[in-house]
């Protein structure tokens, strides 16, 4: 019962549960996470075009190294 009077006082001065604590401290590092995916985003974008154009030019000699060998 005493427990139950100790986290009813608590509750009515404003002090934070330990759940409401651990809530906050996850919303922080969540919003964290986002600013730092945010300013890395221009550096994976150009890093997937890269990705992107060297596929497409291995596609291409793949396809052209089939066609002289007889291939398809």
């Amino acid at each position: 019962m005493l427990r139950w009077i100790r986290a009813w006082r608590r509750r009515r001065k404003g002090i934070p549960t330990r759940g409401q604590q651990a809530a906050s401290s996850a919303l922080y590092r969540a919003e964290c996470a986002r600013d730092v995916a945010r300013e890395r985003a221009p550096l994976v974008s150009e890093a997937a075009a890269v990705l992107r154009e060297a596929r497409a030019a291995n596609h291409f000699a793949e396809r052209i190294r089939l066609t002289l060998e007889g291939g398809r």
